[in-house]
């Protein structure tokens, strides 16, 4: 029954063609895929080292010289004194950034904005855990809520960038908190003296066997330095502006933010946000609202000029068509803070398993780089109110270990 089908390619000159190409491979002709060695998985626990958990507070956690950082996730508790709800997004209230040490240098940050916009770049798959552990809205009247945040820094991005805590020299995370601990929902108090409380990290470790182990230090250090692309957040200086009270609806309004960097871009991340207004400002009032165009423009050219509706395809995959931000299959976008996110993107969609570094931008020679957002300003009823605009970028830096101490260092950022 398959001759004829093989007799008719035999005679398809594009088949002939393809047969031919040093490109073909037999799947059939059995090969062993990369094995990875065996090592043990396990989650470990981090209590806090130094400093108070409270309201603009800071806090330090230092790192276990344990094996491997796979996955770092910030846990506390927020407590009521009278049962009730939260509003989602609660986090941005309670995180004001977080930040990597290496031997108390700082080397790379995870700002409230930085976290927005990595979450914002998900697919639904991946944001469906981050929704229901630290971004929705506890509907359900408790006395506590539970929350668990994933601080995915650059280095956690690739399996060949992992943090070697047994290796490198003492790190430690950061975490500053916000100065509005005590926000609830509609119903229940916040616990005024202790907001939150069980603050920790839950690290996920992989360690080898000492044979492996002395393998990778052996490959990874055999040279003064090891050096590794990862990249990092970088936040631009926002700007605002101030609408008076008992103001019209105003539409197409313009922001524009001139961008100060000089490192290489692979993505910006842009957004326009009530940040002040009304006698009650609650979190749910912060988030974004939709953009109606967003341009770039530097040394007098446009580089970028996407509508709202072709915001929609930033996204761009390997097979030309793009992904959405996540959506929930009830109520459609699963979070407006994702939806109204704009992604100016240099390269491709980094796939979940990874990817390669497709693009980016040098920001060094461009002359007066400017984006600009428009959109419109929803009628202004009883107090004054500020918007702002902000733009996050996602940099591609090197990073070096020294091999004699293990201290971690950033060598070049462009």
């Amino acid at each position: 029954m398959t001759s004829i089908v093989n007799n008719s390619n035999s005679n398809s000159a594009l088949v002939n063609s393809l047969n031919d190409s040093e490109s073909k491979m037999n799947p059939d002709i059995y090969s062993t895929k990369p094995i990875y060695p065996a090592a043990a998985s396990c989650y470990v626990r981090t209590d806090l080292s130094s400093g108070t958990v409270g309201a603009s507070k800071t806090i330090t956690f230092n790192l276990m010289k344990y094996g491997i950082a796979q996955q770092i996730l910030l846990c506390y508790t927020k407590n009521l004194s009278s049962a009730g709800v939260l509003l989602a997004n609660d986090i941005y209230n309670i995180i004001e950034r977080v930040e990597l040490l290496s031997s108390s240098k700082v080397i790379s940050t995870l700002t409230r904005d930085d976290l927005m916009a990595q979450f914002s770049d998900l697919d639904t798959s991946q944001y469906t855990p981050i929704a229901d552990a630290a971004l929705d809205a506890r509907t359900t009247s408790n006395d506590t809520h539970d929350y668990v945040v994933p601080l995915v820094f650059g280095f956690m991005k690739d399996i060949n960038t992992n943090l070697n805590l047994q290796f490198n020299e003492q790190m430690s995370v950061r975490v500053k908190f916000g100065d509005n601990l005590t926000e609830v929902g509609a119903s229940g108090t916040a616990d005024a003296t202790t907001p939150i409380s069980e603050v920790f990290l839950k690290m996920r470790y992989k360690a080898y066997n000492e044979k492996d182990f002395a393998q990778i230090v052996s490959e990874n250090y055999k040279r003064p330095e090891l050096n590794q692309m990862v990249t990092a957040f970088y936040d631009e200086s926002s700007t605002s502006k101030k609408f008076t009270a008992a103001a019209a609806a105003q539409t197409n309004v313009s922001f524009k933010v001139e961008l100060k960097n000089t490192d290489c871009v692979n993505d910006f991340y842009v957004y326009v946000r009530r940040v002040s207004g009304k006698a009650a400002f609650k979190i749910s009032d912060f988030a974004p609202i939709e953009l109606l165009n967003v341009t770039l423009t530097a040394s007098g050219q446009e580089i970028y000029n996407l509508s709202k509706v072709e915001q929609q395809y930033g996204r761009l995959c390997e097979n030309g068509f793009s992904v959405s931000t996540a959506q929930n299959s009830v109520t459609g976008f699963a979070n407006p803070w994702l939806k109204n996110t704009v992604k100016i993107q240099t390269g491709l969609w980094e796939y979940s398993g990874g990817g390669s570094q497709s693009n980016t931008v040098s920001l060094r020679e461009l002359n007066n780089p400017v984006i600009e957002a428009k959109c419109d300003i929803p009628e202004i009823s009883t107090s004054d109110e500020v918007y702002e605009m902000v733009v996050v970028e996602d940099c591609v830096k090197i990073f070096s270990t020294t091999s004699s101490n293990g201290r971690l260092n950033i060598a070049l950022s462009n």
